[in-house]
């Protein structure tokens, strides 16, 4: 539904209710003269009929009038066009709105906000502040792309040191629609956490009623014990916990040294299980990467335990360039398809995939950079999503979604292609890519430690 339908259907409504509570009009006999009109008394039934639509065309005229006036209020400086329409987002397949923290974390000293924008334009259409005192540090989001969670604490999140504050939680809605959308802030019932807590991930449930939040004390020693908590958005309550045994390198991989929090760590597959990256020695003895899923289903305890390996992930090959397509390894985040079938990776190599060329084309364009699919039921690699063709390899060349429809069909990702002039970050689709603006300008895109993946939320 659209602004106007919005305002001209609430300036009916108000005009139903007025309508409701003022006396009937009452007409008088054919022939009467004006001003001698009497009032409180019923039409009889048999009135004529233009008697009886007097009333009926004067609600006409008001309720023109009104839509008239929602109509020009929407115009551009009182102009003669229309409103201008919701950001599309079914015909594109890409989510209307995102919410990013309003700057980079290289700005240590102004409070972040959160900015409301439209992803195909990257037009800002609200600034919410944080609470006095605060500055918002991470921003998660629900499947309906008008429901997030965002935590805060008393230092910009780009200051060292400010890993360890105590943070506090707020539910953030969208209202409104089009141009006038705009957003709203509750804090939250979840005990804010203690002092001297990382945390390593958060992330809102689909359906946006569960947040789970792994976290751990911040010390030196990366052997602290880590906790994965799912917590109740109605109540504050703990519905689940599940730990790794201190000892350990903790199994979930976050990035808190300047307080940033991560939001792509963990994520949620449907509304009953989460998932993370972990690794475990091969059977050759060396290290693989694999896609944890963890059920609601399971005990709480141990974390690593209750996990079950969905996909063991193909790693990385040597870079001459002739190699099978595999995932890139130095990424800890994760990105699931909307309906919770497949993880989503990022990477490079030899593929049959029907994909754009672009870049060093000097060289044979043998290497898929793209984005491909991994079944969480088999394991298997599903194909190329989308990307490009290129001869370029090496280390330089690389990608990392942030973003993935339903069926893996449509990424939200950033590609390089060697030399930080070939960055390109939009909508990948087999393919087509649609470019969209950077969501916080100011930030290094090339790495996904670069803070693109804690700053914004669709």
């Amino acid at each position: 539904m659209t602004a106007v339908e919005d305002r001209t259907r609430a300036a009916m409504d108000a005009i139903s209710g007025l309508v409701e509570r003022v006396p009937p009009l009452t007409l008088p006999p054919p022939g009467t003269a004006p001003g001698r009109r009497r009032l409180g008394r019923r039409p009889s039934p048999g009135r004529s009929w233009g008697s009886w639509l007097a009333p009926v065309t004067a609600a006409v005229a008001v309720v023109a009038i009104a839509i008239a006036l929602v109509v020009v209020r929407d115009m551009p400086n009182g102009g003669t066009t229309t409103s201008t329409p919701d950001p599309p987002t079914a015909a594109a397949g890409i989510p209307g709105y995102e919410v990013a923290l309003s700057q980079s974390w290289e700005d240590t000293t102004t409070p972040v906000g959160l900015v409301l924008e439209a992803t195909l334009t990257g037009k800002k259409l609200f600034t919410l502040q944080p609470p006095r005192g605060l500055s918002f540090a991470g921003i998660t989001g629900a499947a309906d792309d008008r429901t997030f969670v965002a935590d805060a604490h008393r230092d910009p999140y780009g200051v060292q040191g400010s890993a360890g504050r105590s943070r506090t939680w707020y539910l953030v809605r969208i209202v409104g629609t089009g141009q006038r959308a705009s957003l709203t802030m509750k804090r939250l019932p979840i005990p804010p956490t203690p002092v001297g807590t990382g945390v390593a991930a958060i992330a809102l449930s689909p359906d946006g009623t569960m947040l789970a939040v792994a976290s751990e004390v911040v010390t030196d020693d990366p052997h602290e014990q880590e906790l994965l908590r799912v917590y109740s958005i109605a109540t504050g309550a703990v519905l689940h916990t599940w730990s790794s045994p201190a000892g350990q390198v903790p199994p979930i991989e976050g990035g808190h040294f300047y307080g940033g929090d991560q939001t792509s760590t963990v994520v949620w597959v449907g509304d009953r299980a989460l998932a993370y990256n972990g690794s475990a020695r091969g059977p050759s003895g060396g290290y693989t990467l694999d896609v944890r899923v963890l059920s609601l289903a399971r005990p709480d305890g141990d974390l690593a335990g209750s996990s079950r390996t969905a996909a063991i992930l193909p790693g990385p090959r040597d870079q001459d360039g002739r190699a099978p397509f595999g995932c890139n390894w130095f990424w800890d985040d994760i990105v699931v398809t909307g309906n919770g079938k497949s993880y989503v990776c990022g990477g490079s190599g030899t593929s049959a995939a029907r994909l754009p060329k672009l870049y060093c084309l000097k060289q044979p364009t043998w290497n898929a950079l793209g984005f491909a699919g991994i079944s969480l039921a088999t394991g298997k690699l599903t194909g190329i999503l989308s990307g490009d063709r290129t001869g370029c390899y090496g280390f330089s060349v690389s990608d990392y979604p942030v973003w993935a429809n339903a069926t893996g069909s449509i990424v939200i990702g950033y590609m390089i292609f060697g030399d930080k002039t070939s960055g390109r970050f939009g909508a990948f689709s087999a393919g087509t890519f649609r470019p969209l603006p950077y969501p916080v300008p100011g930030n290094s895109y090339q790495y996904a430690g670069g803070s693109l993946l804690s700053m914004v939320a669709w």
